[in-house]
């Protein structure tokens, strides 16, 4: 099943994103028992803010949150959106940027289910949680209402 979601995937979503997930410059998939790991390296940087705006206004995913680890530094800054259950796609997009404020590559996971994204969802904001501060998060009961 995750080889399905994985081609559904492949098929539409990079074609939607093209100055984000060109398939030609990928990195070989990641394939775990119950999600895909994808890197696409940017040919050219991009400013976390557009990128941020690119995941938001193009494709309408859901912003999780933009993650500042200090103030004394602008590496690490970290974002994260996931696609909308609702319109039968599960995965989640995060980036990071450089010590010039650049994403230079964009990571994709797609899952074979629900329970399984929500869980890493949760997961990935508990751990930026841990240090440092958001500029945007997403509150726990949105995500919880967004899974259901």
């Amino acid at each position: 099943m995750l080889r399905h979601f994985y081609n559904e995937f492949m098929a539409f979503v990079p074609l939607q994103l093209p100055q984000l997930l060109n398939v030609a410059t990928m990195e070989q998939p990641q394939f775990y028992n119950d999600y895909v790991l994808l890197t696409f390296p940017l040919s050219t940087p991009i400013d976390l803010e557009e990128v941020m705006d690119i995941l938001e206004d193009d494709m309408e995913l859901i912003m999780l949150y933009h993650h500042i680890p200090s103030q004394h530094t602008k590496f690490g800054q970290a974002s994260c959106a996931y696609s909308n259950p609702s319109f039968g796609q599960m995965f989640k997009v995060n980036v990071m940027t450089d010590g010039n404020e650049m994403v230079n590559a964009v990571k994709v996971t797609i899952y074979d289910s629900l329970e399984k994204m929500c869980a890493d969802v949760n997961l990935d904001m508990r751990l930026h949680s841990k240090s440092g501060f958001f500029r945007y998060k997403r509150n726990d009961s949105e995500v919880l209402m967004d899974f259901l």
